[in-house]
């Protein structure tokens, strides 16, 4: 018997698994990453999932296992390049693993950001034969950025079609024999022209360039025994400087990606290092370029962009180049609205519009220069923007000059419709196709075709075939594309509102979810002889598992912990501001009500949320014992306020907590008596704790919180 009372009060300990919250290293170093357990009393079999980024960290292995006797055996993999498999399987016992270290992951770290190691999937821990739930804490390996010595690439200004120099500048770094730096520019925004080297780092460099992807690698190494001081604040002031042509009119980013090294002499070993980039700024404006900023429109149907001007000077700005792309099919470039201006030469590629306009005259441009046309064709927001090469060129005694000009894109809103077309969350069946619903709701009752063109991900999801279509139905698959196009028709015309098919789908278990989008070529249209009207639609989408369920139990806060039946669960997006504060009031999100037993369940998508309760039952509860415990609490004395929703059920003034004082105190006595007028009596007649949960690719079970009505600091109610 007293054995079972010591393994049942073994097992009763909470479990939880953390890995370090934020891991620190410079790129090329290996690091250890420890995995902490506690609580991991009699246990059976485990099985972990931890994911990173390999664009910037490499795994490397698992170490120090922890393995106590009477043992068991670990299995380790890594899946898709990203993701440790980490299982466990104890031997012919259970087993026991200390408080502390359950081993160590080594990475080789890349640089330059942050990587997440976060716990996803089917993580499972049993305890004996019994599937428990621990509490996981994510972790991350980032960049040191407080070292002494450093790499910057410094900040810099330019005008659109001008030469702008970056220099490349190294602090503390006084025995180099070789360095690796990778560096990514913006290739839309700035064109590379060359590198220099200057100082100790003018000779034994070289340098190529991917112009497409942005990428200068750079290498250099010296002969000298001891190295070289490569600082640029000493003499010979060594750096590197960048060339380039700025084809942008925005910021353009300039940063280190991974691979850059920099090592001592021979033997050449890594040195830890800071890398710091920066970016590229348009250089003070003279001038105003917008094209029609934000603008709403009807799927099916034209709407009208202006480009409008101000700050040009009359008589000297006579020419422009503006380089226009659009999201096509998403929008139709239906031209310019008559009169054109004179000297403008209109031309059109995919996705593109260029205007080319001179006049030698330097008219006045400023104003609505011209408006041009689209037809918006759906689905989701769509952006007519400026695209990089824009310039304006003045003519002034000879000499041919740029405007500096500020460039303002458009954005283009669907309007919001009554009509809804809608892809269903689903959770995945493990062993089954996962049946994806695709329903209308809002429609007309003639309607008369269904264009529906849906995209899925394909590193997760194989497309089946579709079930349960509407008669007149013809689905299309195109896995090359990732693709599956729905064609339905109705001469007569028919209501096709509630679930109009089934999207049957091979899903890879253990993966963080999988989307299944609409996508450009949607359309819905109505049978009205002798027109076909697009009915426009809200265009929701959805996908597997990419919703996971938060749930627990809501009680009332008293020894007897009884259920709170019929309360309103509320999921937001912040935390319930802390009186005497009474905002920012966050948003809700999600709402659910607890069953007979107080019990909830909600389903949202990953992402950190607060949990929140709301009651419409009797405020009852609170007597002179609360009166008294309320005073004693005042008095520094042994109370019942011995906890922080007690506190605040204690502060019904909503002053703070730290403020309890007399006047909780009368109001309190006043609410008992059913006195009014009671201004003191601010809170309002139910108060709860407002859990944080963490919602990442699993489950979130046991998320249980307490209530309390406000002033009863003894929990008396449920008595």
């Amino acid at each position: 018997m007293m054995l079972f009372l010591v393994l049942l009060g073994a097992f009763a300990q909470s479990q939880t698994v953390s890995l370090a919250p934020a891991v620190i290293t410079s790129p090329g170093e290996d690091v250890m990453v420890p995995m902490n357990v506690t609580g991991f009393t009699g246990i059976g079999a485990i099985t972990f999932y931890v994911r990173f980024n390999p664009d910037i960290i490499t795994y490397i292995g698992t170490y120090n296992l922890a393995n106590p006797a009477p043992g068991g055996m670990w299995l380790k993999d890594l899946i898709n390049d990203s993701t440790i498999s980490l299982v466990f399987t104890a031997n012919s016992s259970f087993v026991t693993f200390p408080n502390g270290k359950l081993l160590d992951l080594k990475f080789n770290y890349k640089g330059m950001t942050a990587s997440p190691l976060n716990f996803v999937g089917d993580c499972e821990v049993t305890q004996g034969l019994t599937l428990i739930f621990p509490t996981y804490t994510n972790g991350s390996v980032d960049m040191n950025k407080g070292l002494a010595q450093k790499a910057t690439l410094a900040n810099a200004t330019a005008a659109t079609g001008g030469n702008v120099t970056i220099p490349l500048e190294y602090t503390a770094l006084p025995n180099v024999g070789s360095l690796t730096q990778k560096i990514h520019f913006d290739p839309t925004k700035l064109s590379f022209v060359n590198l220099i080297g200057i100082g100790d780092l003018a000779s034994g460099t070289n340098y190529n360039v991917d112009n497409s992807a942005g990428i200068i690698t750079i290498s250099w190494f010296t002969v000298a025994l001891g190295g070289k001081n490569i600082n640029y604040n000493v003499a010979p002031f060594s750096k590197f400087l960048l060339n380039f042509v700025y084809i942008g009119n925005t910021d353009a980013y300039i940063d280190f990606v991974g691979g850059s090294l920099i090592t001592t002499p021979v033997p050449a070993t890594n040195i830890a290092l800071s890398y710091f980039g920066d970016t590229v700024s348009l250089a003070a404006t003279t001038a105003n370029a917008v094209l029609g900023s934000v603008a709403t429109a009807v799927q099916g149907n034209d709407f009208e962009v202006p480009l409008n001007l101000s700050g040009f000077d009359v008589g000297t700005t006579q020419a422009f180049t503006l380089t226009i792309p659009f999201d096509s099919p998403r929008l139709t470039f239906l031209g310019v609205k008559a009169p054109a201006p004179s000297g403008l030469v209109v031309s059109q590629a995919t996705g593109t519009v260029t205007l080319a306009w001179s006049n030698a005259s330097g008219p006045d441009i400023n104003g609505t220069f011209l408006t041009l046309k689209f037809k918006y064709n759906g689905i989701g927001t769509a952006h007519v923007n400026f695209g990089n090469s824009c310039v304006f060129n003045t003519y002034n005694a000879g000499i041919v000059g740029t405007v500096q000009v500020a460039y303002t894109s458009s954005t283009i809103t669907p309007t919001l419709a009554p009509a809804n077309a809608t892809i269903g969350f689903v959770p995945d069946t493990p062993g089954l196709p996962v049946e994806v619903p695709v329903s209308f709701s809002g429609l007309p009752l003639t309607m008369g075709a269904a264009d529906v063109v849906i995209s899925y991900d394909e590193s997760k999801l194989t497309f089946v075939d579709a079930i349960d279509t509407k008669s007149g139905t013809n689905v299309q698959s195109d896995p090359a594309n990732h693709k599956v196009s729905i064609i339905w028709t109705n001469p007569a015309g028919a209501d096709i509102n509630g679930e109009f098919l089934k999207l049957r789908f091979n899903y890879i278990s253990g993966t963080c979810g999988a989307t299944v989008s609409f996508i450009d070529g949607c359309q819905l249209t109505e049978f009205v002889p002798p027109a076909t009207p697009i009915v426009p639609a809200n265009w929701i989408d959805g996908g597997i598992d990419l919703k996971y369920k938060i749930s627990g139990t809501l009680t009332y806060d008293a020894p007897s912990s009884v259920p709170l039946p019929g309360a309103t669960i509320q999921i937001k997006s912040g935390p319930e501001p802390v009186p005497p504060a009474i905002a920012p009031v966050p948003e809700v999100l999600y709402t659910t009500t607890t069953d007979a037993a107080g019990h909830y369940e909600i389903y949202v998508p990953n992402g950190t949320y607060y949990i929140y309760a709301t009651d419409t039952a009797a405020w009852k509860g609170v007597d002179l014992s609360d009166v008294t415990n309320i005073r004693r609490y005042i008095a520094l004395l042994t109370s019942t306020l011995n906890s922080p929703l007690r506190l605040r059920s204690a502060d019904v003034s909503m002053d703070g907590i730290a403020n309890i004082d007399l006047t909780d105190v009368t109001a309190v006595r006043r609410r008992i008596a059913l006195l009014t007028p009671n201004p003191s009596f601010k809170a309002a007649d139910w108060t709860y704790e407002n859990p944080m949960v963490v919602v990442d690719c699993a489950e979130a079970p046991d998320k249980n919180f307490t209530g309390l009505c406000s002033g009863d600091v003894t929990g008396s109610y449920p008595n």
